[in-house]
């Protein structure tokens, strides 16, 4: 039996995960638990898994309600003080699920520690992942991928002598927008941005998947976690979402990872890992799929895909800082105060000021998050 960890539990992403731990309860021990406001969800995923632990930064009132105080008398569960104390608690596998750059630290204290992080924070990875990748190395521990894409990726690479990798392949379904023409998109509401074709996710990521913004940060993603420059990696617009990812090697032969388009094969192979669960998703006919299509994403349409290639080039400061800025504007847009088409503007001058930090210590990364959202949030809704 494995213990596991959840850190952004009420999610999405966490919900799923808890989704695939109780249909094999034989398997899987809760250990701790953790949410940012939904209080609700999380007492139910209490009562449910029974954690040691968990974490809500509600404050002193929320957290002092009857249940939260039956927890901690009754049962044991003990209230800590931050992600990254629950992050140290004695688990087989960190989940980390949470959104944003509030999810770095944490994902530090379980590499440190020489442990397993099963990571979506797709944020952390872009503002620090070289230095994550160093914490593996030196203490041991082991970052998996839960992002389809890049979990594909990594199955494609098993057994595989990285020497050989020529190209990696993102796969992209092409987001709400795909078919909407560029001249509309100052038009575009959050709710039409927030109708995914395909995915079920959380409102950022989905409005970041509509601006393609989301597979611009999953090159730099795919750069950090497998150690490849951004000028060997491609994206392709596939709009069936079969295909989860590509490698090409060097005798110009491609593995590819396909399975009905469900990211609780990926949260499978996290949590089974190095083994495979049985039936994770339905099975695939390619007799009832027919074709799969493929296209060259347009560059000119989705700006953002291109500022993201350009943070790649410019190192850790502008990935820090234009991550943080699409944080800031994605809720700006959400709650109507910016159009869709502002996005990339203000991205580019955020770019423009942070570009030449270039590559940073780890201990600089908060700072210039802090820095980026101050000066994104002075050029915001106007």
């Amino acid at each position: 039996m494995k213990t596991v960890t959840i850190l952004g539990s009420t999610g999405a992403v966490g919900v799923q995960v808890l989704n695939s731990i109780a249909k094999h309860p034989d398997r899987f021990k809760v250990v701790g638990l953790s949410a940012y406001s939904n209080e609700n969800l999380l007492r139910q995923q209490i009562t449910k898994f029974n954690p040691t632990h968990y974490y809500f930064p509600g404050g002193a009132v929320e957290v002092q309600s009857s249940l939260f105080d039956f927890l901690e008398d009754e049962k044991n569960t003990k209230c800590l003080g931050s992600l990254e104390e629950l992050a140290e608690i004695p688990a087989d596998i960190v989940v980390s699920a949470v959104s944003g750059i509030a999810g770095l630290w944490s994902a530090v204290a379980v590499l440190k520690r020489g442990g397993t992080l099963a990571i979506a924070n797709k944020e952390s990875i872009v503002a620090a992942g070289r230095h994550l990748k160093a914490l593996e190395k030196k203490y041991g521990g082991k970052i998996i991928p839960l992002d389809t894409e890049h979990s594909a990726i990594a199955s494609c690479l098993e057994g595989e002598n990285d020497k050989y990798i020529k190209k990696l392949i993102l796969t992209a379904s092409g987001g709400a927008l795909r078919d909407v023409p560029k001249s509309q998109f100052a038009k575009v509401t959050p709710e039409q941005a927030l109708s995914h074709p395909v995915w079920k996710m959380g409102k950022k990521i989905t409005i970041d998947s509509a601006t393609l913004f989301n597979k611009g940060l999953e090159i730099i993603e795919a750069m950090h976690l497998f150690e490849v420059p951004e000028n060997k990696i491609d994206v392709v617009i596939h709009r069936e979402s079969i295909i989860h990812s590509l490698v090409e090697f060097s005798d110009n032969s491609m593995k590819a990872l396909l399975s009905t388009p469900n990211i609780t094969l990926s949260i499978d192979r996290a949590l089974y890992y190095p083994e495979k669960n049985t039936n994770s998703v339905s099975s695939l006919s390619l007799t009832e799929v027919g074709s799969l299509t493929f296209e060259a994403p347009d560059y000119d349409k989705f700006p953002c895909l291109s500022i993201a290639r350009e943070m790649a080039k410019k190192g850790d400061g502008a990935c820090i800082a234009v991550s943080a800025a699409d944080e800031v504007l994605v809720e700006q847009y959400l709650k109507y105060k910016i159009k869709l088409t502002d996005i990339p503007t203000k991205l580019e001058k955020v770019l423009s000021k942070f570009e030449k930090i270039g590559n940073v210590n780890l201990d600089d990364v908060t700072r210039i998050d802090t820095e980026a959202r101050k000066y994104t949030y002075s050029i915001g809704a106007k």
